[in-house]
């Protein structure tokens, strides 16, 4: 059987699931995803639109992206056309806080290394994580892991 890994991105950041779930087939993962889905959207729809669940089999193949906005029964009423482009919105709001937040951290490792390179004091960690990233694993989200065994292959 199968083990199936969660990531969920909410555009700051990814929180992985290490741990994972057996299925006997994708079916039942993307069925156990919505329920998650659903749970943490629970009663807070405005708040995580713009999130999304990440679906991997064996920790290393995304087989499914959930978008909590298509899941969103707040925008029920809405028509067709309309409930795309607000997903599609929101899946853009989403992309562009991640594209922000990872120039941040990029810049605030500049900043970090120069200072270090010229014997300054530096802010050494934020959020609890490392600024310097001492390799890229640290660094590097599953997607990105992902892509870049990809582009070795």
């Amino acid at each position: 059987m199968p083990l199936y890994t969660f990531e969920l991105r909410d555009g700051s950041r990814s929180i992985a699931d290490t741990v994972g779930v057996n299925f006997a087939d994708r079916d039942l993962a993307l069925c156990y995803a919505y329920e998650v889905v659903r749970e943490l959207m629970g009663c807070r729809e405005r708040q995580t639109r713009t999130w999304r669940l990440d679906v991997y089999e064996d920790h290393d193949r995304r087989v499914f992206e959930i978008p909590f906005a298509r899941l969103d029964e707040t925008l029920d009423y809405l028509a067709p056309h309309w409930r795309s482009r607000i997903e599609d919105l929101c899946d853009r709001s989403r992309a562009l806080h991640e594209t922000y937040n990872a120039a941040r951290i990029t810049m605030h490792e500049s900043r970090a290394l120069i200072a270090r390179s010229r014997g300054r004091p530096y802010l050494a960690t934020e959020g609890g994580r490392s600024i310097i990233r001492e390799n890229e694993e640290e660094d590097s989200s599953r997607v990105g892991r992902v892509g870049r065994a990809a582009a070795k292959i």
